[in-house]
């Protein structure tokens, strides 16, 4: 009886995501499954197939029991089933649960069928029948993921001598310079109290762990990066792909001369800000585009990443990780003032949030 319930709710799911690819605009659907049987496995990639949808499964293998523990403590308990019982508990009942899915299990062997088989989280892959630009970005990206803890730091970088100009390229001003400090402070502030946390909850010593910074190349963001540089655990490194979104004509016009001087490209840009794109200049889908590298070597990374850029390339990277799903057209309207930096810690279920003050220091 349970068995019937659960493969009429995974038919229910199927159905939706059938709807979802074919008739309601998504590009990519992820149906979490078990899938033990070969048999169940060749009646899904049919169904899809039916609809000209290309389905691609992913078989996670894990033979080093030790990967096994750590998976089921770092990843597994944090999920929605196991997140109110005791940790200890949690982790026993699900051993227990792939104990009693062991009998059932029958590993991929259709030749026929488009597949992953990730070992030991990453270790190594198997690939077959892989189609199209869209499942081999899958497989990029299945092979840059792992389970390491890290932690993403945003910040903006400073203010400079002529802020409004994008082609000009301005060195920080003094203000800009007094910012820089205040940021490389509050930084290591964070850093060393999460270390402490960490020492005091587990006995691991983190201290002298590397913090690496990737800053654009424009000049006040990597003077603003260059304060950290000093320090013995920092790598530094300018990225051209972390440059701020390009506003063409619009450059130091504000919305309101936007509106004035370009009325019909205005409302334009007020019905799709996410997409639109004035004259000679980048839209934010643009700027996502051309980060695509950047996250994809993010979720590869297993230090700790702080990241100077200006305001357009931390909105694009910061919708990426949101906690919450954040839709297109907010993504042109995110603040990250220089008051505060984001800390960002990628976790299973989502990504845990802070955003912290920058005080400024005594001199």
């Amino acid at each position: 009886e349970m068995a019937a319930a659960r493969t009429q709710a995974e038919d229910s799911c199927i159905e939706d995501i059938i709807e979802y690819l074919t008739t309601g605009g998504g590009q990519l659907a992820i149906f979490d499954a078990s899938n033990l049987r070969a048999a169940r496995r060749r009646e899904i990639y049919d169904r899809f197939e039916q609809h000209q949808i290309r389905p691609l499964f992913i078989e996670y293998i894990c033979e080093n029991e030790a990967i096994v523990d750590e998976n089921i403590r770092k990843v597994k308990i944090s999920s929605p089933d196991y997140i109110t019982m005791d940790p200890d508990l949690a982790a026993t009942d699900f051993k227990q649960r792939i104990a009693r899915m062991q009998p059932y299990y029958e590993t991929i062997e259709d030749s026929d069928s488009s597949f992953i088989k990730l070992y030991n989280v990453g270790e190594h892959l198997v690939v077959n029948n892989i189609r199209g630009y869209l499942q081999s970005r899958v497989v990029f990206y299945m092979m840059n993921l792992h389970i390491s803890d890290r932690t993403i730091y945003l910040a903006r970088s400073g203010e400079s001598s002529n802020e409004g100009s994008y082609k000009a390229d301005a060195p920080l001003s003094e203000t800009g310079h007094k910012y820089a400090q205040n940021l490389r402070d509050a930084i290591y502030r964070r850093i060393d109290e999460r270390n402490q946390q960490i020492l005091a909850k587990t006995g691991v010593d983190t201290s002298q762990r590397t913090l690496k910074v990737w800053t654009s190349t424009h000049v006040k963001s990597y003077q603003t990066a260059e304060y950290f540089s000093q320090h013995g655990h920092v790598a530094v490194r300018r990225r051209m792909l972390l440059k701020g979104l390009n506003p063409g004509v619009c450059e130091n016009l504000s919305l309101d001369q936007v509106r004035e001087k370009f009325p019909s490209e205005y409302q334009s840009y007020l019905r799709d800000p996410y997409h639109h794109r004035y004259s000679l200049a980048e839209s934010y889908h643009d700027v996502s585009v051309r980060l695509e590298p950047v996250i994809l070597e993010l979720e590869r990374e297993r230090d700790d990443i702080l990241i100077i850029a200006p305001e357009s390339a931390l909105r694009c990277i910061y919708a990426y990780f949101a906690p919450q799903g954040l839709p297109d057209s907010l993504i042109p309207t995110l603040a990250f003032p220089r008051s505060i930096f984001v800390e960002l810690t990628p976790t299973a279920y989502g990504c845990k949030e802070r955003r912290i003050g920058i005080c400024p220091t005594s001199d």
